[in-house]
Order: C-alpha cells, then sequence, then structure tokens
C-alpha cells in the first residue's frame, strides 16, 4: 500500500529510500475485476439491442463468438464490427425470438477483458493487470481512452501514436488482444482494422449485423484524434483517488527518461576526457538534479566532483558500466524526491513523483519556488524555449500550463512556503543519493549559479558537444583538489580483486565485439569510418540460458550463460567535418559466443524524453535501458506475446517485479571494485 512509512528523518531532511511497495490489496483488486466485469456485461447487451434485441438468433451467436471489445471505436462499436470479421456465418441450430446465451455472454465478458488488459499491458511497459482493470474500470471499457489516459497521466507529452515504435507496438498488442480475447481469427481482425483509412461511419444505426455493411474506419491518428472527442463527453471522475499507488510505474517512467539526459550529456562530453577520468566522477556524483536542466547538472555534477576530488589512478574505459549507470539513474531520482519531501514535508510519494512526472524531471520546475528571487539572467533554461536544445521541455507557456495542469501536485506547492532553505534540501538530496560528500555536494548546488559566468551557463544549455578546452577551463572554475586518498586497506582483499578482474573481463569482452563491429564499416580507402565514442548500455542476458561451462569470464559467478548480448554505443564519424557534430548512437546484437560478427548492428534514434520506446523482454527484465531499433527483429520483441498470453511460466507481475528489483538497487556493485586501490594487511 502506498504510505509515507519509511522516510528518514534527519532534523529537517527528509530522505526516501527505495523498497516500497504501491500494491492495493487483493480483495481491492478482485472487486475492481468484478465492476469492470459489469460494466463490459453492459456494453455486450447494448450492443446485442442495437442489432435487433436479439431477435435475430445467428447475428447474436456470431457475436458472442467473434464480438471482442478490442478496436480503434467505442466498445459497443467495435463489438459489431469485429462482429462481421468472422469470415463463417454461424451455422448451428438457433431457437427463433429473443435470445441470450447467458454462460456464453458471461464466457465472452471474461475473455475481452482479459483481451483489453493484454493490450494495454503490451502497449505500455511497467503496467500491471490490476493497473491495467483500474484504467479500463476509469474510462468504461474504452480501449484508446484508457491509452490515451495512461499516456497523460504519464507525461508522455511528446508520445505519437503513428512514430515506428508506437505503431509496430499498436499492431502486435491488437494482434495479441484478439488472440487473448479469443477471436476465431486474429490476423484477420488486426488486417481489417489496419488496413482501413479514413471515412468513419456509424454503424450503431444499423439493426440487423447480417445487413450491415463493413464500415470505412479510421487510420491510427484519424482515431486518436477521434478519442479527444469521446474523452470530452466522459462524465467526471475522481482520477488522483482512482490512481493514487501507480507511484511504482510513474517511477520507472522516469527512470526511462533518466537514461535519455544521460545519453545526451555523454555524447556532449569530451571523448578523451571521459574515457580517462571523468567515467568515474558521473557515476560517483554525476546525478541530474541542480540548478540548471538535467543534462546540464550532470555535466557541471560531474566535471566539479573530479576537479574537487581527484581519487587517485583512475582506469581508463572503453565503457560505462552498464548497472553503475542504472543505480545512477535510481539515485538521481531518489536524490530529486528527497529534495522536494525536504522542501515540502507535507506531500506524499505520490504527489511528489507526479511533480518530477509533470516537471519532466527538472528540479527548477518541479519547485516552483526554487529560483523566487532570481533574476531571468541567472536561470535561461527555465523560461519557454523550443524543445530542440538539451534545456527545454515546453514550447510555449500555454505548453507548460497544460502540462501542469495535468497534475495538482505542482499547483499545490505554489501557494505555499518552502520548510527549509535550498542547501538543506540539496543535502537532503545527496545524502539519498548516496554522494560521498553530501555536505560539500550541497555547498556547491546552493551557491554554483553564483560562482559560473553567465558564459559558462549558456555554453551548458547550448547542447554543444564540449571541448577538451571548454571543460578544463569549467573545472578550473571550482575548488582546488583534495588530497589523493591513501589505498584502501583490508584484511582479505580477494573480493574486491576478483570483482575488479570480472569487472576488467566484461569490459575486454564487449568493447572487442564493438570495435570488431565498427571496423566493418570503412571508407572507400579501407579504414574505418567511426570511432568509438563511449559503449553505455549492456545487457548479457538476453535470450535462453545455457549452464555449460565458461571458460572467458575470471571467476564466473553465475551458475549459467546467455547466449546474446544486446548494447548501446555512441560512434563519431571520422573527419575534420564531422569534428563538432554530435556522436551517433548504435544499437548491436552480439552472439555471447567467439564469434565477433554481430547478428544485428544498426544505428538507431536518441531517445526522446517521455515518449514511446521499443520494448525487449530481457532488457527490460534486467532494468538495462538499451535503446533498441524500432524496425528490425531482435531477441526480445516477439517474446512478450507469451508472456502476457500465459503460454510462458514469466509472467508480467514477475517481469515487473524484477525490473524493479535490478533498477532500484542503489547500494554497492561489483563494477565499484575497478575503482578501489585496496592493499592486503598483514
Amino acid at each position: 500500500m502506498s504510505s509515507d512509512a519509511g522516510t528518514t528523518n534527519s532534523g529537517v531532511l527528509q530522505v526516501i529510500p527505495p523498497g516500497r511497495r504501491f500494491i492495493p490489496y487483493r480483495a481491492v483488486q478482485d472487486e475492481e475485476r468484478s465492476r469492470l466485469l459489469s460494466k463490459i456485461d453492459s456494453l455486450y447487451r447494448e450492443a446485442c439491442s442495437r442489432i435487433g434485441g436479439g431477435g435475430v438468433p445467428s447475428d447474436v451467436a456470431r457475436l458472442l463468438v467473434s464480438g471482442v471489445v478490442v478496436g480503434l471505436l467505442d466498445p459497443v462499436s467495435n463489438i459489431l464490427v469485429n462482429t462481421l470479421f468472422t469470415s463463417d456465418p454461424i451455422t448451428h441450430p438457433c431457437p427463433a425470438g429473443p435470445y441470450m446465451d447467458e454462460a456464453k455472454l458471461g464466457e465472452m465478458v471474461r475473455r475481452s477483458l482479459d483481451g483489453l488488459v493484454a493490450f494495454l499491458v503490451y502497449f505500455f511497459p511497467y503496467l500491471a493487470g490490476w493497473e491495467a482493470v483500474r484504467y479500463l474500470l476509469i474510462t468504461d471499457a474504452d480501449l484508446f481512452i484508457a491509452t490515451r489516459l495512461i499516456v497523460s497521466y504519464r507525461g508522455m507529452t511528446r508520445f505519437s501514436i503513428t512514430s515506428p515504435a508506437s505503431a509496430e507496438a499498436f499492431v502486435a498488442a491488437l494482434r495479441l488482444a484478439a488472440q487473448v480475447a479469443g477471436h476465431p481469427e486474429p490476423p484477420r481482425l488486426v488486417h481489417a482494422w489496419m488496413s482501413r483509412q479514413s471515412g468513419l461511419t456509424d454503424v450503431g444505426d444499423v439493426l440487423s449485423v447480417s445487413r450491415m455493411e463493413l464500415p470505412k474506419l479510421p487510420d491510427l491518428r484519424e482515431a486518436w484524434d477521434l478519442t479527444a472527442y469521446r474523452t470530452c463527453s466522459q462524465p467526471d471522475i475522481n482520477i488522483p483517488d482512482m490512481l493514487c499507488e501507480t507511484t511504482r510505474s510513474l517511477r520507472m517512467v522516469l527512470f526511462d527518461t533518466f537514461r535519455c539526459f544521460y545519453l545526451r550529456a555523454l555524447a556532449r562530453l569530451p571523448r578523451h576526457e571521459l574515457r580517462t577520468r571523468y567515467h568515474r566522477s558521473l557515476l560517483k556524483a554525476g546525478y541530474c538534479y541542480g540548478p540548471m536542466d538535467p543534462v546540464s547538472n550532470i555535466i557541471l555534477n560531474t566535471i566539479w566532483y573530479d576537479a574537487t576530488f581527484s581519487g587517485g589512478q583512475r582506469p581508463v574505459l572503453d565503457m560505462i558500466g552498464p548497472r553503475s549507470l542504472t543505480r545512477l539513474e535510481c539515485r538521481s531520482f531518489f536524490g530529486l524526491a528527497s529534495f522536494i519531501k525536504t522542501r515540502y514535508h507535507n506531500l506524499s510519494d505520490h504527489e511528489i513523483t507526479q511533480c518530477l512526472v509533470a516537471s519532466s524531471g527538472y528540479l527548477s520546475l518541479a519547485d516552483p519556488n526554487l529560483h523566487a528571487d532570481a533574476t531571468r539572467a541567472t536561470h535561461l533554461s527555465f523560461g519557454d524555449i523550443n524543445l530542440s536544445g538539451d534545456g527545454a521541455v515546453w514550447k510555449t507557456a500555454q505548453h507548460r500550463q497544460q502540462c501542469v495542469d495535468c497534475y495538482g501536485a505542482i499547483d499545490k506547492l505554489k501557494n505555499q512556503s518552502p520548510c527549509t532553505r535550498t542547501q538543506e534540501a540539496y543535502e537532503a538530496a545527496a545524502t539519498a543519493a548516496w554522494h560521498p560528500n553530501p555536505e560539500a555536494h550541497a555547498a556547491f548546488l546552493s551557491s554554483c549559479k553564483a560562482m559560473l559566468p553567465v558564459s559558462v551557463a549558456l555554453l551548458l544549455q547550448s547542447g554543444e558537444r564540449l571541448t577538451s578546452v571548454q571543460v578544463y577551463y569549467i573545472s578550473s572554475l571550482f575548488s582546488p583538489k583534495q588530497p589523493t586518498p591513501e589505498p584502501i586497506k583490508m584484511k582479505n582483499p580477494c573480493p574486491v580483486r576478483v570483482g575488479k578482474r570480472r569487472s576488467e573481463a566484461q569490459q575486454r569482452r564487449i568493447t572487442a565485439k564493438v570495435k570488431a563491429a565498427l571496423e566493418r564499416h570503412l571508407l572507400c580507402d579501407g579504414e574505418p569510418i567511426y570511432d568509438l565514442h563511449i559503449i553505455c548500455g549492456a545487457n548479457e542476458f538476453v535470450g535462453s540460458p545455457d549452464y555449460g561451462e565458461d571458460k572467458e569470464d575470471y571467476l564466473p559467478c553465475a551458475p549459467c550463460t546467455f547466449r546474446y548480448s544486446h548494447v548501446n554505443f555512441l560512434v563519431t564519424r571520422k573527419g575534420s567535418s564531422f569534428a563538432h557534430r554530435a556522436p551517433i548512437l548504435y544499437f548491436a546484437e552480439f552472439n555471447n559466443g567467439e564469434e565477433d560478427k554481430p547478428s544485428l548492428c544498426c544505428r538507431v534514434d536518441a531517445p526522446t524524453p517521455f515518449a514511446e520506446h521499443v520494448r525487449c523482454l530481457y532488457c527490460e527484465g534486467e532494468a538495462a535501458k538499451i535503446v533498441h531499433p524500432a524496425s528490425k527483429k531482435f531477441h526480445g520483441r516477439d517474446e512478450f506475446e507469451d508472456v502476457i498470453s500465459g503460454k510462458d511460466s514469466y509472467t508480467n507481475d514477475r517481469l515487473i517485479s524484477k525490473n524493479k528489483y535490478a533498477a532500484e538497487k542503489i547500494c554497492g556493485l561489483e563494477e565499484d571494485c575497478m575503482y578501489y586501490d585496496v592493499k592486503c594487511i598483514s
């Protein structure tokens, strides 16, 4: 259940830890499902009345076989239209006069509910079955209105139903929903809906299904636009009360958004400095909270920590630790949440998460009082600027107000006075994010606006790729370096050394495969086209496990290996004319065997915050925020159907729980051992 139990109080500091459950009781879930079944039952009875009050038994029989609720129209119209998609009429004898087989009706109602839930669970990541039922209950089982409500409530301001990722997922989700709902010909149903174009006609005026002509159905864009008119006709509902327990899925959406921020920050940092020094300070303290936009905050925090705490000798790496990057995103979230909780004690966890969703993770927008006494010139990234830049959220002030008005949490803060100063809130954020020195970090963030020249603020917010000269200049503005720490003395340093060797083996293994893949892209003179900028995501647990011996890894800790790996990496085009261009994001699927040739290697678009993305079963289960291609086949793309339809023992609830556990693991990782300098105490 949602509660504030677990919030750590330290004077005025409110530190929010992970590990809470936001799931309603089973009795509540059963009661909501029963109410939804009753609503769907009434929809079927209305559909039967619209084909002649049940006076044509063959039509009613066809409806109870193929008239599932899923489709692009309102529920009753979907039932009638889907009835027409049955290739063969019902030929078994039916009694004359009004007739309704109550047993078959009850079965069809249950199957249709399962189909609706399957569609939403497939189309939206991190959506539990009980949560899908709740959205459908709010929208009276209207599938497209429920879809639109989820998009709105998750703050997906850049969602597009016709994007390659959405269109592919919609077709697959529609096919799965028809299959789960028991439609006799799911491919025929999908083809009928997706092959029709504009020219919608009202099927409700036709008295008998047997005399109905197949209407011209809307395409996805038209159906999505028509849904907006149906949404306006819905009665007023108390959405916040119904969805107050959806905190878990909202958090997961924020984690995906933070990955977008970190990919942009990695692309902007210079390659040499990133590989030699900034990979350590990024993972240690490169949080996305601060006085600027998230990407600028990441860069600023990374450079400041490296300038202030040198950390001794650092390895040269081609890959950011994949689990460490996921952990950093999680720590950033709890830092942001603890900042707001410390500033406004009376907010619940759900309201805090809503603030962050509504503000797209921008602290300066989530806390309307953060810059109340600042001038416009000192925080240029918080105005109404275009979405193309890193520091932008909204296109216009009107768009901004519409986004904020979706949630009452930010409005609730506008008329309140903060409980603490910003420095105390930053200290709570640094504590929750496991910063190595929370007090120093809080003092820096509270004073950095006065410390930074306007030219540096403009440079960070420009979205341009930084040069080595520029980052060294920014670094020179901060405090002198602290003394280099002494090696850590341990009685038994063996676990650290083993972890270090395992992590280094992973680095070598993945880096070798990526570089071999890049060498296949050649210029006319035979030289490679691209230079590796940084490997920014990896999941070696793709496909079915193999319990054979792993000869490559150093003292493998897992009892099995997996056949494939999914990897994201940033590359730069060779040549002076491309020197200032942003790195390009690539995806590759590698065989984990000795062969270096990738089974798939292609360019992917950089992900957009709060937009749709392509799902992968294996990467989602490991909380690996890999960016996958929208139009290519890879392992983990089609396996969702078996999971959601119940053909696999791996359920959607288990997938969500596994993802939550992996994503909210903020403690130490084996990858940290690469940065430890240990000595044995004799």
